[in-house]
């Protein structure tokens, strides 16, 4: 059991690495995301669905990456819950191409 901690607490460090210097970079990410919430999740898919080791032997830009990825997700899901009734619906037809 130590050396999955041990493991899940390596690929943690080089996520919270990259998910603070993605956030220091970006403006939308300062605004729409918070650390501790992301970590949160991170840590989630560490225990679901990513294996530790695979993390931790990951190439730094592919890991980079693949944090971006998550980070953009929750950046667009987060703006969209702000958006009022019309605003949405404006969205949609954008997405449909209406």
């Amino acid at each position: 059991m130590t050396q999955v901690s041990t493991a899940k607490d390596a690929a943690m460090s080089r996520i919270s690495a990259i998910v603070e210097e993605l956030i220091k970079g970006n403006y939308i990410y300062q605004e729409e995301l918070d650390k501790n919430e992301l970590m949160i999740i991170f840590a989630g898919m560490l225990d679901r669905v990513v294996n530790s080791e695979d993390i931790i032997s990951l190439e730094e830009e592919r890991l980079i990456e693949r944090v971006k990825g998550v980070m953009a997700f929750e950046a667009t899901a987060g703006m969209l819950l702000d958006l009022t009734p019309e605003q949405i619906e404006m969205f949609d037809a954008a997405v449909e191409g209406r």
